[in-house]
Order: C-alpha cells, then structure tokens, then sequence
C-alpha cells in the first residue's frame, strides 16, 4: 500500500513537471531583461521591454517602425501588421514565420508576437527591410540601429512641393538646418521656406493662412483659437530654449551676476548706470565702467518679448501691473529697439553700455556675452541647455491639453529662470491633401523621431522630455485632410 501511494506521489509531481513545462514553452529562451536599443545614437523609447527570443531581439512594433518612419496599420481580425515607408511596404502576421516584403514571401527567425498585450517585432528583419543597419554592441550589450542614405529616405508626396511658413526667430537657426536636412532626404523633394519675421508675424500669417504652418514662442490667445472654429490649430512644440540676458561691457566677460527685481528695474527705467549700487553688490571685485545703459529690446512683435515680459510680470509687482506681458509692450524709460534676435544681438554688439536679451543660441553664435540670473531657489545659473531641461522638469508634467504652458520662473534649483518653448502652429483640418502630407512627415520626422535633436545640440537648444513627446505624436494624429487622418 505505501508503495502505490509513494508511486501516486512520483506520478502527480511528474504531470505537473509536464504542464510547467508545456506552459512555458513558448518563453523557454526568452530574455526579458532590458535591452538598450539605439537608433543613430538615440534610446529608443519603448512601453513595453524588448525581448530576446532564441536570440533574436523582438521589440514593440509602433516603437520601432514609427522611430525609422514608416507609417503603420493594425488589422485585428488577423492579427497582420502592415507598414509602409516609400516604396517598401512589408506585411506581419502574428505567430506566421514568413513576412512579405513588397509582396515577396521571405522567412523570419522569429514571427511577431504579442507578449503583455503589445505587438511585437523582429528587430533585425524590421530595420533592414526599411534600409537600416544593425549591429551588437557586446561592450555595452545593446542593439545599435544606424539608418542608411537608403533608410533615411522619404517619399511623403507624389511630387515635389514648397511650404510656404514663417514666424518666430528664436528657433530659426535650428528651422534652418532642419528645413534643409528634409529637403535633402525627401524624394520628391520638399522645399519648406521658413522667413524669420517674429512670432506675431507668424501668429497672423497662421491666422489669414498665408502661411501653411508657422513658428512661435507665444501661444495663442483663447480669443484667436475661438475665431478660427469649428476648425482649430494645434501648439505643436519642437525644443525649449533660454532666453539669455546679454551685455557689452569693455573688460567684463561673461557671468555678470543680476537678480529679478535688479533687470526687471533695468527695464523699468530704474537704474540707467553700470555703476550703479545694487549691480556692484552682487558683483564684488568688479569695476564697472562709468558709463550709462542702453537698453535694447525688440521692435517687432516677438515671441522672446512675450518670454521675457512673462518672466518680468512673474517677478516684478510693478511690471505685471504697470507694463504686462505681450509679443509687443509699451516699454517704459528710454530702450532702443531692433528687429529680431539678430538685430538685437547686432545692437548690443556695436553699443558699448548696452544690455539686451535674445534666445542662447543667438549669443554663442555671436560671441557674446551673458548674465547669471538668481533663480527662484536662490542660484545664480548662467543661460545653458541643461538649465531649460531643469526649468522644464516640474512644469511640464501639469501641462495642459493643449501645450500651452509656461516655463519661466522654475522652482527647480537648477533651472535657469527664463525658459520657453517654441511650437509650430498647424491647422488641425488641412485643405491641401499634399501640403497636410508633408506638414506631417515633416514633424513627425523632426520631432516625434528625434530626428531634430542633434542639430538642437550642436545650436544649445534643450530637447523636449520624453513625457512631451508622446503628446506630440497624440496630436500629430488628429491632423487631418477633410477629416481623414494623415498619420494613423
């Protein structure tokens, strides 16, 4: 009798062996833990891990298709993945060990899968079809995606077209190699013309639709999103940037310390003298010139007007009240103004005594030099693309909707205090199937790919957080053509 049950026992515990086993089958060499991905040097940003799968890197579809820009349908019924990126089209089926590429059956190491409710990929198969390289950094145990003149190409229109848009400078050098960079890897080719007026010029163009998109660093007013209903335009931003507060002082370099109320009585009118008391205390050991101010600001309607005042009205009692915040003010006192970031810049340049403010990447680009403001923590913090990162850190997670959001004034102890986002203006409903076509792929290869991320580097502009990001791509989908989606 002991002996049965002890064989009952051995027989029970061997059929659960077997079910565990058949269970896990499927995942029997699968990795499920993270794998770095890179494509041109970038992380690839997934909700979902990469799996290794008989070694073999499976990785969310949408993730990988949409970062190499191919667009992408979903059939549920049967479970097929369809993408398409100018002439390659491939087809995916889940758990079906081929794939047609362009029609043509080819097989795979490993089929897509949906693991955790997400689709699945085969990396490899996926990058190279679309033109990419693939490679294994065994160093650093990642996947390295590098695209290829091939991979980089884009066939967003049927013939070659020109965008016609314009608005804000305080983006334009880094608009004017993106536009450019586009243009060289779309075919046909797309031309976009980006004339730097300012944002109000910007803002009315976008309204009277002379412009097919247009630049700015300031939001609509409610009052200008209601009169364009029952269609609406979308902020879509692109970078955050600072707005560095510049000066010409002979023997004075860069890091001139000055605190909110000192450069908000600067424009006030307060204090006309670099000498003056309240500027040689927060600068000791500094002898300053005896010499008077010239206050230089903007003459046009200007997007970095509309920062700078926002910050000024958030510091100063007496500004908020007496001045506000605009694209234009009445400035008070005696300024002198110019047109444009580059016509600021070029006033400060020839002036001696004078003060001005433009967007960072103007002053690097032209030697100049630039002040450390006092945060709200208390910090002297000198204009940087590391210092709008912080500003952006505990603003943006309340971000509305819409995107319209201040940066300025940050709680953060790092943050550099005058900070702002620039955005595209772009009609949500389109009328011209081509220019809403090419409108799209422009900013979804510029934005939502990352692609513009490099080129803000090298110009000291501050990437967007990955949190903003994914609301870009949410309203890039809702863009349309008489209703009909453009990017699915």
């Amino acid at each position: 009798m002991k002996k049965n049950v002890a064989f009952l026992k051995s027989l029970a515990l061997m059929l659960c062996l077997g079910v565990l086993a058949s269970t896990l089958q499927g995942v029997a060499f699968a990795q499920t833990a993270p794998i770095a991905i890179t494509i041109d040097g970038r992380q690839l940003v997934t909700d979902v891990a990469p799996i290794i799968v008989s070694g073999r890197t499976l990785v969310p579809m949408r993730a990988i298709f949409e970062a190499l820009g191919a667009s992408l349908t979903w059939a549920e019924p049967t479970q097929t993945v369809t993408a398409r990126k100018g002439t390659t089209a491939i087809t995916l089926v889940i758990n079906r060990p081929t794939a047609l590429l362009n029609n043509q059956s080819v097989p795979l190491d490993q089929p897509a899968q949906i693991v955790r409710g997400r689709t699945l990929v085969p990396l490899r198969f996926v990058a190279e079809a679309l033109g990419a390289q693939v490679d294994w950094d065994d160093a650093r145990s990642r996947v390295v995606v590098t695209n290829t003149e091939a991979s980089r190409r884009r066939s967003p229109v049927a013939q070659a077209l020109r965008l016609t848009t314009g608005g804000a400078s305080f983006p334009f050098p880094l608009y004017t190699r993106l536009v450019a960079e586009f243009r060289n890897i779309t075919s046909p080719a797309v031309s976009i013309d980006y004339a730097s007026v300012g944002s109000g010029a910007g803002i009315r163009g976008i309204l009277a639709r002379t412009f097919d998109f247009a630049g700015t660093d300031a939001p609509l007013t409610d009052a200008q999103l209601q009169g364009v209903l029952p269609n609406s335009i979308l902020h879509i931003p692109t970078v955050m940037g600072a707005v560095a507060i510049t000066y010409n002082l002979p023997g004075i370099g860069s890091g001139l310390r000055l605190t909110p109320d000192v450069l908000a009585d600067i424009y006030l009118g307060r204090i006309t003298q670099w000498a003056h008391p309240r500027i040689a205390a927060l600068n000791p050991g500094i002898a300053f010139p005896g010499i008077p101010m010239t206050v230089v600001r903007r003459s046009d309607a200007s997007g970095t007007t509309f920062i700078f005042t926002d910050y000024l009205a958030r510091v100063s009692d007496t500004w908020r009240t007496s001045v506000g915040v605009g694209t234009s003010v009445a400035w008070p006192g005696n300024t002198v103004g110019a047109r444009g970031n580059e016509g600021v810049s070029a006033q400060v340049m020839q002036v001696p005594g004078s003060i001005g403010y433009v967007e960072l990447s103007n002053a690097i680009l032209n030697n100049l030099h630039v002040a450390s403001l006092r945060n709200r923590a208390g910090n002297f913090v000198p204009p940087t693309p590391e210092g709008a990162t912080a500003a952006a850190a505990g603003l943006v997670a309340n971000m509305p909707a819409d995107m319209r959001v201040s940066l300025v004034d940050s709680p953060d102890p790092a943050a550099y205090p005058i900070v702002g986002l620039t955005w595209i203006l772009v009609y949500r409903d389109q009328t011209d199937e081509a220019k809403a076509r090419a409108t799209v792929d422009f900013l979804r290869w510029a934005v939502a790919e990352r692609n513009l991320e490099p080129f803000a580097a090298e110009l000291h502009y501050a990437a967007l957080p990955e949190i903003v990001l994914q609301r870009v791509r949410q309203q890039l989908r809702t863009i349309t053509h008489n209703g009909v989606v453009i990017w699915p």
